[in-house]
């Protein structure tokens, strides 16, 4: 009878091991060939891709999948953490779409105090796009750039800043004034084109 114990007891065990949750490590994550590198912040409800030309938040779905549909497509996309530093990305619906992504060293990624100020600042952008419609297209540039400066290291956020500085400065009529100069430094402002 304490065999029979013992082996519920292991498979409870491994049961509820293999369902808990991995905690991913918040970075700037690339593709196995090198091509590719995008930031994540992770939190235990939420995942927030960063990539060059969107951020998408992806909101856990079971276990270590978190899911994201694109509100203009409707395609279902998803991440599967599989270890504190590597993802999988996926399309349920797609056979062999799977794609690794592993963790860039860890000094490349942001502090938590950085993280905390941009992100907030972030959010205050995304907030001035619903109240200042007009402009939505300025401030959502904003917020992505506060979002990348909440977790890239410095010159990962200077190349993606001076793409998002030369997409403002297509819109804006004083090209000399950045309107949001507390998530774009004026030296990455001036520099870009």
């Amino acid at each position: 009878m304490s065999i029979r114990f013992l082996t519920i007891a292991l498979l409870c065990l491994i049961g509820s091991s293999a369902s808990s949750q991995i905690k991913l490590t918040s970075g700037q994550y690339t593709t196995e060939d090198g091509y590719y590198t995008v930031t994540i912040n992770f939190t235990d409800k939420e995942l927030t891709l960063i990539e060059p030309n969107r951020t998408s938040v992806y909101h856990k779905l079971e276990g270590n999948v978190f899911q994201f549909i694109h509100p203009t497509n409707k395609i279902d996309y998803r991440i599967e953490v599989t270890s504190p530093t590597t993802i999988q990305t996926f399309k349920p619906a797609v056979n062999s779409s799977r794609y690794t992504l592993t963790l860039n060293s860890k000094n490349a990624t942001a502090s938590n105090e950085q993280f905390n100020t941009y992100f907030a600042l972030s959010e205050k952008y995304k907030a001035k796009m619903l109240s200042d419609k007009k402009d939505a297209q300025l401030w959502s540039f904003c917020a992505a750039a506060a979002m990348a400066r909440s977790s890239m290291n410095e010159e990962g956020f200077k190349e993606y800043a001076a793409k998002i500085v030369s997409s403002i400065k297509l819109i804006v009529v004083d090209k000399t004034k950045c309107p949001c100069e507390d998530a774009i430094p004026k030296d990455i402002w001036n520099g870009a084109k």
